[in-house]
């Protein structure tokens, strides 16, 4: 994995989910980043079902220090994190990371512990009966760029999962 997605990843300063934020955000962009839905589907909407996910890598270990407060967790709990390129027209438009609870990925039957190149978002939002909790906002550098970012919790079979995706400089081709 690239060290900047490392550096991405380790983003700890987000800001709450208000009109405030969002309007930190960069205009294009700040609709997107909004969106209370499934950005898997809006980035399929973007690029005419041009869409691909590039798995970089689903490991157990231990989430950032700022993953685990936000999820409530012992700081000693591993958990599965998912790092993900998703790409349009095979440009990588955005870099999503995300920490799946061992609990919930050991269930079996929710379908997280085999994902491949499925995109996260066609699990969480197929049944409609995920919640959408505490999103919060950012805005850091990436190769000299400001880069977006949210961070959601999702209310998933009785567990968060938590869902950290950085807008690159590429998606302004595609809004």
């Amino acid at each position: 994995m690239e060290k900047t997605y490392i550096d991405l990843a380790c983003q700890s300063n987000w800001w709450p989910d208000n009109a405030l934020s969002i309007a930190k955000l960069n205009p294009k962009i700040a609709s997107l980043a909004s969106d209370k839905g499934s950005l898997t589907s809006a980035l399929v909407g973007l690029s005419d079902n041009n869409f691909a996910v590039k798995v970089l890598q689903q490991v157990t270990k231990l989430p950032f220090f700022h993953e685990q407060l936000e999820l409530g967790q012992p700081l000693s709990r591993a958990a599965v994190i998912r790092e993900v390129e998703l790409q349009l027209y095979a440009e990588t438009v955005v870099f999503a990371r995300s920490i799946i609870p061992l609990p919930l990925v050991a269930k079996g039957r929710s379908g997280l512990a085999n994902l491949g190149r499925t995109p996260l978002g066609h699990l969480l939002f197929k049944d409609g009966q995920i919640k959408v909790s505490r999103r919060q906002f950012s805005q850091t550098s990436y190769l000299g760029n400001q880069v977006a970012a949210r961070r959601t919790p999702y209310d998933y079979e009785g567990s968060q999962i938590l869902v950290s995706e950085f807008f690159l400089p590429t998606i302004f081709k595609y809004l």
